[in-house]
């Protein structure tokens, strides 16, 4: 897969992570699609692993910013 084509869905998952993120608060459907957003991004993750995640926006503690 291009490099830069993974880089466009990471960031589209991330922008819509981070805006359940933002929410005061979440109800169970908005709290559900936040962990699937999350899970998303470490099956994307783990499929890259051995290559530079910084080039596909991927080099965080997914766990850490999402499921706390």
């Amino acid at each position: 897969m291009n490099e830069n084509l993974t880089r466009e869905i990471v960031e589209g998952i991330v922008e819509a992570a981070d805006e359940l993120l933002s929410m005061e608060s979440r109800n169970e459907i908005q709290q559900g699609q936040l962990i699937a957003y999350a899970e998303t991004l470490s099956i994307i993750r783990d499929a890259f692993a051995g290559y530079d995640l910084a080039a596909i926006g991927l080099d965080f503690d997914i766990d850490e910013k999402y499921l706390r």
